[in-house]
């Protein structure tokens, strides 16, 4: 029907067409030719209703001047680490007086943003959709991989970020602050939040994280992820996906602690299902890797401070 949005529509505009209210209901019960999605609104098939139409049909439901939020939104945007949600999250005025409702979350504010079309469907700006999903989260690696991918592709700034915490409701803002302060301080991934919190939580040496080494010379050396500057030990947290899904990813990871060990350091590497599977054995790897390191020269390497911190 032309006047539907790809076969997604509201009631009352059937009813304004001229098709009776009941009719239309009639057609939505089970074995009809269509189906109910959300008070009011309905999709032209009777089938599995697809992501898209979901998200049309929130955005129906919220009536005019609604927004995508969210996961919806920032997958629109361009963020791609995302999981399968069938939840949309939609922004509404104050005023408006509409309820959450089967799949749609709604989230009446004062502080409409203004909307961006992305792929034909109104969204929240990046800043503001990935800031409403992370109030909403409450594992820290979650909220630490949501925040660290759009900083790491250079979507947005850690200032942004910060800006718009300060401007936004406080309500589940805790989580939030404390990730953004370690993607702050250069935590690239949740594999690198979820180890850092590991190092810090087992007692282990004091440490810098996410720091950038230099040779002597000053030409750069390489970004690890946790380094004891006491006894020269680098533990490098490799993930499969960044690491070792293709044969140049391999040959790349060797070559970089080859270069590493040249230079004089102790190279620890975990994948993160150790850490989460296998903590213990970890940690004895890094106890006999801090035996070995102290017994060694120091390294040949100068640290370069601003992305550090300490345990």
């Amino acid at each position: 029907m032309a006047a539907s949005i790809e076969g997604v529509i509201a009631v009352r505009t059937l009813v304004a067409l001229g098709m009776d209210e009941t009719t239309v209901y009639r057609r939505c019960r089970y074995g009809g030719p269509w189906r109910r999605l959300l008070p009011g609104i309905i999709v032209l098939h009777n089938g599995t209703p697809t992501r898209r139409e979901r998200e049309i049909a929130a955005l129906l439901y919220g009536g005019p001047d609604a927004v995508l939020t969210g996961t919806a939104a920032c997958r629109h945007l361009g963020l791609r680490r995302l999981p399968e949600d069938e939840t949309v999250h939609v922004l509404v005025p104050d005023h408006r007086q509409v309820r959450s409702a089967g799949f749609v979350v709604v989230e009446r504010t004062t502080r409409m943003p203004r909307a961006l079309e992305r792929d034909g469907l109104a969204c929240a700006p990046l800043v503001r959709a990935v800031l409403d999903e992370a109030r909403r989260r409450r594992n820290p690696t979650s909220i630490s991989a949501l925040l660290a991918e759009p900083v790491q592709q250079r979507m947005l700034l850690v200032e942004q970020l910060e800006e718009e915490l300060e401007a936004g409701c406080r309500r589940g803002t805790a989580a939030p602050r404390a990730v953004l302060r370690a993607v702050q301080a250069g935590v690239r991934s949740a594999a690198e939040f979820e180890a850092r919190e590991w190092w810090v939580a087992r007692g282990l040496p004091a440490a810098r994280f996410d720091v950038r080494l230099l040779r002597p010379d000053g030409r750069f050396l390489a970004l690890v992820d946790v380094y004891v500057e006491e006894v020269g030990l680098v533990w490098e947290v490799d993930s499969v996906e960044e690491h070792f899904a293709t044969p140049d990813q391999v040959e790349t990871t060797a070559r970089r602690q080859r270069l590493l060990r040249d230079v004089g350091l102790v190279v620890v590497s975990s994948r993160p299902t150790q850490v989460r599977d296998d903590p213990d054995g970890v940690e004895r790897d890094l106890d006999q890797g801090l035996a070995i390191a102290a017994q060694l020269p120091a390294p040949d390497v100068l640290v370069v401070d601003g992305i550090a911190q300490r345990a």
